[in-house]
């Protein structure tokens, strides 16, 4: 239980001295907090030309909530020379589906003028109960467009 929660404080109240992550197995694998290795998960994961890049929460008010994951997801994107341009399939689980559309212009403020594919869904729940909101993204790392 006490792993549950450092990774879940570690992905829901801050970066800390890991904010920059670390990144292993030739830039295949990052790792944004120390706890993703307990539980065999990372943050993004590299394989050929897509980068995975698994569900970043939110807690709070759902335009904080919104801020908060975009970052996150702009900071890793980074880690690999990508932005959202790049992006060509985002999955969006909330607990409040009409926050989400009340907030769509956070999200746009990312993507600009962007379009990839997106499914959006309510949920009851998600890992940990405070969160309202999870992203995932698939990125093309080199455009083959």
């Amino acid at each position: 239980m006490k792993k549950l929660f450092t990774l879940l404080a570690f992905l829901c109240f801050g970066m800390g001295a890991f904010a920059q992550g670390t990144t292993e197995k030739n830039g295949k694998v990052f790792h944004l907090h120390p706890g993703e290795k307990e539980w065999n998960y990372a943050q993004a994961y590299r394989s050929g030309n897509m980068l995975y890049i698994s569900g970043t929460v939110g807690n709070g008010d759902m335009d904080k909530a919104m801020e908060r994951v975009y970052k996150t997801l702009e900071l890793t994107l980074k880690k690999y020379n990508l932005d959202f341009t790049h992006v060509v399939k985002e999955n969006l689980y909330t607990k409040d589906i009409e926050a989400i559309k009340k907030h769509r212009d956070i999200r746009k403020k990312y993507y600009g003028t962007h379009n990839p594919a997106a499914t959006w869904v309510e949920v009851a729940r998600l890992l940990d109960s405070e969160s309202v909101l999870e992203v995932e993204l698939i990125a093309e790392i080199k455009k083959t467009e």
